[in-house]
């Protein structure tokens, strides 16, 4: 498998009509990744629904918010991982899911420090690869690159104004993003 991704810089003003946009044209329907201690998973049909979609909870981004993105016709797989002290967690991600995408979008930590999202595949399926070239060209045709990651307008003022863009708020100022 050949994993595709682009990396962003947005608040949800610059994405709210790229994602509406998005679901409206792919029908889709979102799930958070990660291990969880129950089989039950939590849907949400439409991004706009994830109550903490405005801000970045921690200043990682390995750390926010990752959605699962499937087709509504589609049912989301979860995966058992036996742990060493015992017990079983349950795994939303790609592996199990091929006919997706994932998408952190990011944000607002806290005033002055923008946390970067990304949108991603590690799945050659034709479906999965539809979903990320819909987003990911309406994201190239709106944002801005610098250097390696696509900035939204809102971000682009922010970083104007003297705010971090960062992946880690903690890291040393000379890995946040710069012109």
């Amino acid at each position: 498998m050949k994993s595709k991704q682009i990396f962003i810089f947005s608040d949800i003003e610059d994405l709210k009509s790229i994602l509406q946009d998005f679901e409206t044209n792919n029908n889709v329907q979102y799930y958070a990744t990660g291990l969880f201690d129950y089989s039950e998973i939590l849907k949400y049909s439409s991004i706009f629904d994830v109550s903490n979609l405005r801000v970045a909870n921690v200043g990682d981004w390995n750390l926010c918010l990752n959605l699962l993105v499937i087709g509504k016709d589609d049912s989301v797989k979860f995966r058992e991982v036996p742990q060493r002290k015992g017990g079983i967690k349950y795994a939303i991600d790609q592996m199990i899911n091929p006919r997706s995408i994932v998408l952190k979008t990011g944000g607002v930590f806290k005033e002055g420090v923008l946390v970067a999202g990304a949108i991603g595949t590690i799945s050659d399926d034709i479906y999965s690869n539809t979903l990320f070239n819909n987003l990911s060209k309406k994201i190239k045709k709106e944002f801005k690159q610098i250097g390696e990651f696509y900035v939204g307008p809102n971000a682009e003022q922010k970083l104007n104004k003297g705010w971090r863009l960062v992946t880690n708020e903690k890291s040393p100022i000379s890995y946040d993003l710069k012109r």
